[in-house]
């Protein structure tokens, strides 16, 4: 007799469909997509730079570009290659916050902008520097997460390492800091309007994975009492 491989179900190979056409290709589409265009935005401060660039020049102008880089690339590299979870927030309101939060302020920029006030140039001063932090802490707190990254709540294995030894979710504080940087140092209509509702959106979707990490790790409750949600000694 000659033994035949089984096929698996239909239900599983769609299963393996959408995980490979939503948990992989989709999310690493859209990192690409907009590491693609800060690319651009970084080989055009560059060209911009004297010939003669001080540090100064290069920190204050494509430096952040830079770090904003890999914050966009790192991610597609990941969702390429991430394991299935071993748990998933299926619900529909987890999942609209977790898609919410990640494009509303890719979205805000497609529509008009205009500047509602031109802020003292002491105020502008500090976008570069909270830029410069925020993608710094982004980038680390990727390379600790690694592939345990996701969109959607879900629940690979518990990070505590790195920036996760102080604070639970060092990226949604990174990202609210970055879009904030945005805001002071140029506070278009939509921008701004949507800096509330985005920082809403983060803390929500904090809670969703805190209550799937805490269902999924039993070690997640003593991780969660010694460490601080988003500001350490606050927070």
């Amino acid at each position: 007799m000659v033994d035949r491989a089984v096929s698996p179900p239909l239900s599983v190979r769609l299963e393996e469909i959408r995980f490979l056409t939503f948990g992989r290709a989709l999310p690493a589409t859209l990192f690409a997509v907009l590491g693609f265009r800060v690319f651009n935005n970084l080989l055009a401060q560059v060209a911009k730079l004297p010939p003669h660039a001080s540090a100064f020049d290069v920190i204050a102008g494509p430096f952040p570009t830079a770090l904003y880089f890999l914050f966009c690339s790192i991610p597609v590299g990941i969702y390429l290659v991430r394991p299935r979870p071993q748990a998933r927030d299926g619900r529909l309101v987890a999942r609209a916050a977790a898609l919410t939060g990640t494009t509303m302020l890719l979205v805000v920029g497609a529509f008009p902008d205009p500047v509602l006030f031109n802020p003292p140039e002491v105020v502008r001063g500090l976008a570069t520097p909270l830029t410069i932090i925020a993608f710094s802490l982004a980038v680390y707190g990727l390379v600790y997460l690694r592939r345990s990254l996701s969109i959607i709540p879900e629940a690979r294995r518990l990070v505590t390492g790195g920036p996760y030894r102080l604070v639970r979710h060092p990226l949604y504080v990174a990202e609210i800091l970055a879009a904030t940087a945005v805001v002071i140092s140029r506070p278009a209509l939509w921008a701004a309007a949507a800096l509330l509702p985005f920082i809403a959106m983060q803390l929500l979707r904090a809670r969703f994975e805190e209550r799937l990490l805490a269902e999924t790790f039993p070690e997640y409750r003593e991780y969660s009492r010694r460490t601080w949600r988003l500001v350490p000694l606050v927070w």
